[in-house]
This record gives structure tokens, sequence and C-alpha cells, in this order.
């Protein structure tokens, strides 16, 4: 599984729904004809028709019955409809980033946040986004750097913007150009699962769920997820990534990503996220399984203190919730303590040392159950943390990821009552 966060296509050389095919086909539905269509999008009627049936020859389904006054969705169409409008929206916003004067001299602008854009300058620009590096982007793309470096200049001309800054070493996307290539992203996000719906309701179960990973969900909540969807549908792909908190969400905001599971940490003054919480967990004291302390009946503070710790490092949610406890109680903080957040490098300190950490259960359960590592009788209820699901509010899910997202249910529910 991908543990990095990027924009490889698992869709490449597979079906695939261009915003332009997507913008015809909701200028068809929504006038019910081929001719109102070719009128709103400023084409002929043999150009739209053409479009329309190449979107349907790529996808294997007919999206139009044909009627005698024009044409009528199928269901097909009807699965398409929502998250084609959905990239419709997406590129509705992005057009609020650029400064009204551009529209004025720029008529490419005007297509552009219309959707009327080639795909191959939008690959060539989504590339060397993510790469920021020429070369790396033409071979991500399978083709020359001379036909990246044309697109580039095609789309910036036309737009008349400036989406990327040139240094010796890199080619550097400017904030605008960033911010417009995130809801790039996000409008081919639900063109892809707009595929995945398609090919479900023909009965083959294919799909691809990217999901981000925190450390509260890695160790036990999102495997036994995985492994739970996959005995049910082995042919769906999954790629996990992990990082920080901000990363994610970033990932998540412009499609890379299609949930988060973990602590969740509030929606955002924007409204753009969703947050489903499932159970609540809280930080336990973590030792190796033969410590001294582990034959006390009763723990105080001053006996943990008797002992080195290792803890996560500053800012993050479990060392935040730690030194919540400490203040409230007015205890006296570890000194010269070992910080890491890996799970890896904590177990081996841990068995190898008379260390004490704080951690949640749930991430050393495995180490537990082994006879490796144990808990010790000491209730934290101030670090109380909600655990859950984060989506994209106001989205329509792929099938694959509604799946998992009902895997990640049950297991939650599972442990919730065995807390």
């Amino acid at each position: 599984m991908r543990s990095k966060l990027s924009c490889s296509c698992y869709y490449a050389g597979m079906k695939k729904i261009g915003v332009r095919q997507a913008r015809i086909f909701l200028a068809v539905a929504n006038a019910a004809s081929v001719t109102g269509a070719a009128k709103v999008v400023n084409r002929s009627q043999t150009s739209v028709t053409k479009s329309i049936q190449d979107l349907e020859q790529q996808l294997g389904v007919s999206l139009f019955n044909r009627i005698p006054k024009g044409v009528s969705l199928t269901a097909f169409g009807e699965a398409l409809i929502p998250r084609a409008e959905l990239a419709a929206r997406a590129f509705a916003a992005a057009k609020q980033l650029v400064p009204p004067a551009v529209f004025m001299s720029s008529p490419g602008a005007a297509r552009f946040f219309r959707m009327d854009i080639s795909a191959t300058w939008l690959d060539a620009f989504l590339a060397v986004v993510d790469h920021q590096n020429i070369a790396s982007a033409a071979d991500h793309l399978g083709i020359k750097p001379a036909a990246v470096l044309s697109s580039l200049r095609k789309l910036e001309d036309s737009l008349h913007l400036t989406l990327f800054e040139r240094t010796p070493n890199a080619i550097v996307p400017t904030t605008l150009g960033r911010s417009i290539a995130q809801y790039v992203k996000l409008a081919r996000s639900y063109m892809r699962n707009a595929i995945d719906e398609i090919s479900n309701m023909q009965g083959v179960q294919v799909g691809h769920v990217s999901i981000g990973t925190m450390p509260y969900s890695r160790t036990l909540i999102v495997p036994r997820a995985i492994n739970q969807l996959l005995a049910d549908h082995p042919d769906l792909d999954i790629s996990t990534h992990g990082g920080p908190l901000d990363d994610l969400v970033a990932a998540l905001r412009c499609g890379d990503i299609d949930v988060i599971v973990g602590a969740l940490h509030g929606p955002g003054s924007d409204g753009g996220l969703t947050e489903e919480r499932l159970f609540d967990d809280q930080l336990s004291i973590i030792v190796r399984a033969q410590h001294p302390l582990t034959r006390l009946k009763k723990i105080e503070w001053k006996d943990l203190l008797q002992y080195p710790w290792v803890l996560p490092r500053h800012g993050t949610t479990t060392r935040k919730l730690f030194e919540l406890v400490v203040d409230n109680r007015q205890e006296e903080k570890p000194s010269h303590v070992v910080e890491t957040s890996s799970l890896v490098l904590l177990r081996g300190l841990l068995m190898e040392s008379d260390r004490v950490s704080a951690r949640s259960r749930h991430q050393i359960m495995y180490e537990e159950r082994s006879g490796l590592l144990a808990t010790l009788p000491v209730d934290l209820p101030e670090t109380s943390l909600p655990i859950g699901i984060t989506t994209r509010a106001r989205s329509v899910l792929a099938p694959a990821v509604e799946m998992f997202i009902k895997e990640v249910r049950k297991v939650c529910r599972q442990l919730n009552k065995n807390l």
C-alpha cells in the first residue's frame, strides 16, 4: 500500500471522464436535448453528439435515452449527474480565487472555469504542481518534457495568470496555482467516483479507497477494516497515507484521499468537512510487561516519575492531552524525556528499558496480547478523545469508500463494546 501523499492516478490507462466531457454531459442533461446543449456550450450539434457518444463508449453504457422531443437520462446518467455537478461547483469555487479583471482580458480564463479546457493541459498542470520538476512530471505522464512545457505555457497564456515560479532547481506553483490545482483535483476525483458507481451498477465491484490514517487508527482500526473489506471485495484497491494532520486535511479537501480515520479535531470554520464520532478513547500508561511498576496494586504519580519517559513530540494530540493531565493535577512533569511518534521505536524503547509512556491502549493491543507491553492501573479520564471518520462535506462518496466506512463503523462498535 502507498504510504505517502501523491496525486498518482490509478485510473491511468483505464476509463476516464474528462472535465470537458462532464461539462457537455451536464449541458445535455439540463437542456434535455442536444440542440439546447449546443447553444449553451457554443458548439455544433455534431460536436456535442460526438462528445456524448465518445463518453458513452468509454464508459460502456448509455447515459441518455433518445426520445422524440430530445433526450432523458438513463439510470447511468442519473448516477453521473450529481458527481458532474460537484465537479462544476469545484471549478466555480476556483473561479472565486481569480481577480475579476482577469476575465475582462482573458476569454480563456472564462472557458477554463466553465470546464472548457484541454485534458492534456490539465494533466501537465497537475503533474508539475505535484512533482515541481518538468522531467519528473513528464516521466509520470509518459510524455516528453517539451510537451509538458508546451502545455504549461499554453495554459498560462490562455488564463493570463502566473501559475508557477521558475527557479534554477525547480518549478514551484504560486499560491494561486496551488489553490486552483486543489479544486481541479477535487473535480477529477468526483469523475473517478462516478466511474466506480457506474461499474458497480453493471455488477462489477471495482474501485479505489485512499485512506488518511492517524496514530490512533493505524494499529488496529484501519488494518482490521481493510481486511474485512477485502475479504468480501478482493478486487478493490486500497492505499493508505500518513503524515501531519494539516497535510491529510489538505489532501482530503482536494480529493487526493477519500477519508481520514482517527482522532477528530473539529470540522473547521469553513464547514468543508464532516466528522462522524464513533467512540471515545483515552490515554493509558504503558510499560514493558515485566516492569517493576506492574507489581504495584496502587500507583501514585510520584511512582511514575521515578522512571524515565518516552512521549510523543510537542504539538501532537497525545502530547497535548498528557500535558493537560499534568497541569490539571498540578503534578511535576517528567524531565529529559525521549520524544518519538514512531510506534516501532516506542516499542523498542519500552521493551529494552524501564521507561514509561502515555499512549492509547489500542495502539499497543498486539504487544499487550503477546505479553510484551502492559498498561498500568492509572485512570486518565481527562484525556478522553473522540475517534471517528472525517470526509468532505456535501460530497457523494464512491461505493468502495462507503463500503470501507461501513467496515470502520463495525470495527469501532466492536472496540466500544470492549472498552
